[in-house]
């Protein structure tokens, strides 16, 4: 496959990544009655059966393809799981459009990080897609935006670094099996969760319908669009990946409006639309580049 084949194969990935995201919109909607931790508890619960059966259907040993994925593999799991917990915590002590807003900076982060550490050459179409898309954030969401809490503020942040980070190794670890990380992570999340919940007290015991919700969610939406996202890594850059994936953020208030009839803001549908077009000039950007230069990610030592 061409270079420039490649990476549309791999902008193709991630976009589908943030679109498989995008409907834990409605299994979240789907689950009142359960907190943050619990939701993410049932949900890691539905992710692991879904990691291991992938793994032992492909003859593999789901312990042995987390060892496989070594210090990369750990830390991808530790970077998914933090950014995962700080998000919670930003959105119960930060306003929910400063939580949103500060964690979407990952492609800016991921972008910068892929520079420094990757030495990837990081084209002006993703520079001029990430600039869109910030706009395209603050519009959506405009007249929300507070001071907020500074700790919630700061953990959403976090957020935004986390999954940056991640997408750095990602693309280190592309040439070996990373599917022991979305295993690491649905059991790193279980331990932090369960030992929050049980430090404070929370039950486990919530209504078997919602937790149903929460599982499909860690199964299908989180399970399918982490595999995606992953092997997208291979083929295109860290500053790219983590804003392709940004469709989450555009189709997850479409999904809510269609199922729930929540008729999302104008500022929401202004602002997805200037996130999309930010999308779409960083996955087509690099198909006018010439094809005689590759990306030096592509020359990049692992």
């Amino acid at each position: 496959m061409s270079s420039r084949g490649s990476h549309l194969f791999g902008a193709f990935l991630a976009l589908a990544a943030g679109t498989v995201f995008s409907f834990g919109s409605i299994t979240i909607r789907e689950s009142p009655h359960l907190d943050a931790v619990q939701y993410l508890m049932w949900r890691s619960f539905g992710l692991l059966p879904l990691v291991v059966g992938v793994a032992l259907l492909q003859g593999k040993s789901p312990l042995r393809q987390m060892i496989s994925g070594g210090w990369l593999g750990l830390g991808g799991a530790l970077c998914m799981t933090v950014m995962a917990d700080l998000f919670i915590f930003a959105m119960k002590t930060t306003t929910i459009a400063n939580a949103l807003l500060f964690s979407s900076a990952a492609p800016l982060i991921g972008a910068i990080l892929a520079r420094l550490i990757l030495k990837e050459r990081i084209l002006v179409a993703t520079w001029c897609g990430i600039a869109v898309g910030i706009a395209g954030l603050l519009i959506m969401t405009w007249g929300e935006l507070g001071s907020g809490n500074a700790i919630g503020n700061l953990a959403a942040f976090g957020v935004g670094f986390a999954y940056g980070l991640y997408s750095i190794i990602a693309r280190l670890g592309r040439d070996r099996d990373m599917s022991g990380v979305v295993m690491g992570w649905a059991v790193l999340t279980i331990i932090t969760c369960g030992a929050f919940m049980a430090l404070r007290g929370i039950t486990i015991a919530t209504p078997m319908l919602e937790n149903t919700y929460a599982m499909i969610h860690g199964a299908v939406f989180i399970g399918g669009g982490m595999y995606l996202l992953n092997a997208a890594a291979r083929h295109v850059g860290a500053g790219q990946l983590t804003l392709l994936a940004q469709t989450e953020m555009i189709l997850g208030p479409v999904w809510v409006y269609l199922f729930f009839g929540e008729v999302p803001r104008l500022t929401t549908v202004l602002g997805g639309a200037v996130l999309l077009v930010g999308v779409l000039v960083a996955a087509l950007g690099r198909s006018f580049a010439r094809e005689e230069e590759p990306e030096v990610a592509a020359r990049a030592s692992v």
